[in-house]
């Protein structure tokens, strides 16, 4: 018997087979009456011209040719405005827009999208898993702002799930999170951050804001790519924030060469701050286990004789200082308010 997939003449969507030969279907999504012959009978759907417009009140940016509509502000950094997006069409998609704020920074969003692309080509270990946790590009170019000012704009795939940010992980945990939570935040970071260095990059921001995390699942996320570099340039980085001074090593503020260890610190660094510690030196609150405390404030010292410079080998030290603490790995729910 052959299976004929019937798609509606209206809009193209999938119908469900027939159940006779000479029966009528109703596309669920444009509501086009079909025979099972794949002919249409009534009504053809309107043109998407004549829907009438998504929320007619939010404001519309067009960027690369595509409409879209701003839903809310995700987030803003140093150098520029972070929302979430809709494509303004009947069929659309969620995602995330980052418009610069200064004009003298475009040229960090246009570095960062092209940093992004190169990275969702790469043939290192794993890409096929570790491309998608980070920010994928779906177009760049100029839009315009109220004003009519042209501004760099960047628009990335939204990664449903992964909405809270080290920084609002902290704040709503009373000032730090339970260290095992910590745990798997680490590991999979360092498990990124792997990807990342064999890729031949590094990220060169490896910051609160820049680390999201997905609650129920344990997930990752590594965003703000702006300072991303190839580490074989031998380059200093191309911007730093001043605001999170403390968790970039001294040298960097020198002018020094960017390295994977340099990310591996800045991510320690990240995690004993997110327990409630101190980004500056490593220390961690009394309650986190030794074998814990003590490899953060030995990786938060990029001059510890120790401290480590592939991401994969530091991660095995992570298990084991977590073994050490709490027995074999268990899976322990995390949450966040309001969300699950």
């Amino acid at each position: 018997m052959e299976i004929q997939l019937l798609k509606c003449p209206g809009c193209g969507a999938n119908l469900p087979p027939p159940s006779a030969p000479n029966g009528i279907l109703v596309c669920d999504y444009c509501g086009a009456m079909v025979s099972a012959s794949g002919s249409a009978v009534w009504p053809m759907p309107a043109r998407p011209a004549d829907d009438p417009p998504f929320a007619p009140d939010r404001p519309r940016v067009t960027v690369a040719g595509t409409r879209y509509v701003l839903l809310g502000r995700l987030g803003r950094g140093d150098g520029s405005d972070v929302f979430l997006a809709r494509r303004d069409a009947r069929v659309t998609e969620l995602v995330v827009l980052k418009v610069v704020r200064a004009l003298s920074d475009a040229d960090l969003v246009a570095r960062e999208y092209e940093i992004l692309e190169e990275l969702q080509g790469s043939r290192a270990q794993g890409a096929e898993h570790f491309t998608r946790l980070l920010p994928q590009p779906v177009a760049k170019g100029p839009t315009k702002d109220p004003e009519g000012t042209p501004r760099q704009a960047a628009v990335y795939r939204w990664n449903s799930g992964f909405q809270h940010t080290l920084t609002s992980v902290r704040d709503a945990h009373g000032g730090g999170v339970d260290p095992r939570a910590a745990v798997w935040m680490w590991k999979r970071l360092l498990e990124l951050l792997g990807f990342v260095h064999r890729s031949g990059y590094v990220h060169g921001a490896v910051l609160p804001p820049h680390l999201l995390i997905h609650p129920r699942d344990h997930g990752l996320m590594l965003v703000g790519w702006c300072a991303a570099m190839r580490f074989a340039s031998r380059q200093p980085l191309p911007c730093t924030s001043a605001r999170y001074r403390d968790f970039y090593p001294a040298a960097l503020w020198k002018g020094d060469v960017p390295t994977p260890t340099t990310d591996l610190v800045m991510a320690a660094r990240s995690i004993a701050w997110v327990m409630g510690g101190d980004a500056a030196t490593g220390s961690t609150p009394g309650g986190v286990p030794p074998p814990l405390a003590d490899l953060l404030k030995q990786q938060c010292d990029v001059n510890h004789r120790e401290v480590a410079f592939d991401a994969w080998q530091l991660k095995e030290r992570v298990d084991q200082a977590a073994r050490e603490s709490y027995g074999e790995p268990k899976f322990v729910p995390f949450t966040m308010p309001g969300w699950r």
